[in-house]
């Protein structure tokens, strides 16, 4: 028997708006053992009958049997021809939409077409079905759990809007939640290994859901509310033991979150939110970094249909950094935007293949390999407005960067996180400084239209700041487990961290400025009293607070380990254990055990400290580019460098951006042009 012939799409219209054609399967009655049979119609997804679209993990095998379609044979995998056989129905054909079958995956082209109406696919789906394979031992009793915690929480919200007191409210659903949780403990067993199924870690899934006007997830015969299942991953989320374990199930409750009643399905344009999207693509980049996809290139595809700038490229053409979202330059901003994404719509629909506004790299194209994906993309992040080097801090190496195929600057997004994010996340201003320059980084041979003449090799100026003299073990630390501080110390150090009396360059104990650095400062003490930096500029008054606190955690930490009867100083003595009287020991071990895991602390030769990537080693260089929030770790080879990663360096004149403005307003240090390979 023939393999399946698929009918081709009709052609892209030389002019005007083509509609969003894709094929729906009628799948045929059937029960048990019978064969799988479905014919495919060509249809414009907008205006079409109603269906339902499939959610799912491929999985890599294929089926012992193949799928009948109009009489030829396509070769499905274990995971569909299993779904199928519990979603066909008994006596009547059902319309589905499936990936595997409605496209032509042998087709690149086709594959690069219909993933740009992959949002409007599940967009205008009557639901989606979330399949999550076949049944395991107690999924009953999981369903039924997850059923109670939806309907407590659906109580919450009800009288959070008729009493006084929501915030009491609130406790008493915790309190409720977390009895029920601990009186089922083999049901809380049996719900988190559910929440290791692969489903859960697949990126694609994440845009089918969210996008999605409703979800049901089904295993076999049983159905629940996908919305009600996910409503029980925060008190799962809460037993993990790993460090970075629970990051795809914290994305999927942050899902849950926006998805409730009363948020409008999602995010709606408010202010300066995007109708649709989620968020920015980095801050998607960072929560999605541990899902998986069959194809790499995914990473980066599948989240262009509910970011800022997949949706509204012009943003990419017009962001700038605001202390105040609500100042008059930042609401004109917002206006001129949406003034530009009206403009560019319009022009969009003259013809095909216009695409006024949007940059190559926001184009899923599968005719690129993965290199060349990720490369584009990463020099997009960087060359946009208002050129921020927030994307290198993505670069995490598990494995030599010399004897790699990819640029040491380029992301392997495809690879899971290896370690916290520093300077990725809002907090300090390193490479920037309050100057009036239209842009931060200066990035040579990166239009914005346009190919680079060398696209493997990122040429951007900054300036040197030291050489790394020594650095520690590398700190591995689990959840449950106490960090190696002093275990660091000694080796980098190489005193005893309980009697020694050395004193760092700014002149405080050599041990402080150790512990501060194990935390990354400020941004540790944010971490554990749950306070997110905003991407734009950082707040002042938080970073004081923050670096206060920073100082009484480290101190809380210091004193509980110093040999007091030792201490030569009383006076001094006295001032940490008053800075240590409002530090928290277990915030301050909470935040090392974020920021330090899979990282090596590091002396420098002029003596700073700080920590670095796990392949930092003795004679790099630790540097700022221009438009980076933190100093990077640079590896010198006889004509260029490479790429090592991210670094936190304890001194706030560097990290906030003094030096900064230093070395562009008076010349405080030579300008570099680095050139990175």
């Amino acid at each position: 028997m023939t393999s399946h012939y698929y009918q081709p799409l009709p052609p892209i219209a030389p002019y005007g708006v083509t509609p969003s054609f894709t094929r729906l399967m009628l799948v045929f009655a059937g029960s048990g053992s019978d064969p799988l049979v479905c014919s495919l119609t060509v249809v414009d997804i907008e205006n079409t009958l109603p269906y339902e679209a499939l959610s799912y993990v491929w999985g890599r095998d294929l089926a012992s049997r193949p799928l009948w379609c109009d009489g030829g044979l396509i070769q499905i995998r274990p995971n569909l021809d299993t779904a199928l056989r519990f979603l066909r129905l008994p006596s009547q054909a059902r319309r589905l939409w499936v990936d595997a079958i409605c496209i032509d995956q042998g087709n690149v082209d086709e594959r690069t077409r219909q993933v740009q109406y992959m949002r409007l696919v599940y967009k205008y789906a009557a639901r989606t079905i979330v399949w999550l394979g076949l049944k395991s031992p107690g999924i009953d009793e999981i369903f039924r759990l997850a059923q109670v915690v939806a309907e407590i929480k659906d109580a919450d919200r009800e009288s959070n809007g008729a009493m006084s007191q929501p915030a009491k409210v609130h406790l008493l659903e915790l309190d409720i939640i977390t009895e029920i949780f601990e009186a089922n403990t083999e049901a809380v067993h049996r719900l988190t290994d559910f929440f290791n199924r692969d489903y859960f870690v697949r990126i694609w899934c994440v845009q089918e859901v969210v996008v999605s006007r409703w979800c049901v997830a089904k295993c076999e015969d049983l159905e629940i509310d996908f919305m009600v299942l996910l409503s029980t991953i925060i008190n799962v989320n809460m037993r993990r033991t790993s460090v970075f374990a629970g990051r795809p199930l914290e994305f999927w409750n942050m899902i849950y979150m926006l998805k409730q009643p009363g948020r409008s399905n999602l995010p709606r344009v408010s202010g300066h939110a995007v109708e649709g999207s989620v968020g920015s693509l980095e801050t998607l980049l960072i929560g999605t970094r541990d899902f998986l996809a069959t194809d790499a290139r995914d990473k980066i595809f599948s989240l262009l249909g509910i970011s800022d700038e997949g949706l509204m490229p012009v943003l990419a053409l017009s962001k700038v950094m605001h202390s105040d979202r609500n100042s008059l330059s930042a609401r004109f901003l917002h206006h001129a935007q949406r003034g530009l994404t009206s403009v560019a719509q319009r022009v969009n629909n003259l013809g095909p293949g216009i695409d006024f506004g949007r940059n190559r790299a926001l184009k899923a194209d599968y005719n690129k390999g993965v290199v060349e994906v990720y490369r584009d993309f990463t020099r997009f992040m960087m060359r946009k407005s208002p050129r921020m080097l927030d994307i290198l801090s993505h670069v995490q190496h598990v494995d030599n960067p010399l004897s790699a195929s990819y640029p040491s600057w380029i992301p392997k997004w495809f690879q899971p996180r290896s370690a916290s994010l520093i300077g990725g996340i809002g907090c300090f201003l390193a490479g920037l400084c309050d100057g009036h320059f239209p842009y931060f980084a200066v990035l040579h041979d990166s239009p914005l239209s346009g190919k680079s003449i060398r696209p493997d090799i990122l040429s951007l100026d900054g300036y040197h700041i030291d050489r790394v003299k020594s650095v520690s073990q590398l700190m591995n630390i689990g959840v449950l487990e106490e960090p190696p501080i002093e275990a660091s110390w000694d080796h980098l150090i190489g005193t005893p961290f309980s009697t020694s009396f050395r004193t760092y360059r700014n002149g405080e104990m050599l041990q402080m400025a150790f512990c501060k650095s194990l935390a990354a400062g400020c941004l540790g003490a944010a971490l554990h009293q749950g306070f997110q930096f905003s991407h734009s500029h950082p707040d002042s008054n938080h970073r004081t607070y923050f670096t206060r606190q920073n100082n009484s955690d480290a101190a809380a930490y210091v004193t509980s380990r110093l040999d007091s009867s030792a201490f030569s100083d009383p006076e001094a003595l006295a001032s940490l254990r008053e800075a240590a009287s409002s530090g928290s020991l277990s915030g301050y071990v909470r935040a090392v055990q974020a920021f330090s895991y899979n990282r090596k602390v590091y002396l420098t030769q002029k003596g700073f400290l700080g920590i670095g990537p796990s392949l930092i080693n003795e004679g790099d260089e630790i540097c700022v580019l221009f438009g980076g929030r933190v100093p990077f770790a640079l590896r010198r080879m006889p004509d260029h460098h490479i790429f090592i990663g991210e670094a936190y360096l304890d001194d706030e004149d560097i990290m906030w951006g003094k030096l900064t403005e230093g070395v562009r307003f008076r010349n405080q240090l030579p300008t570099v042009t680095f050139e990175i390979r």
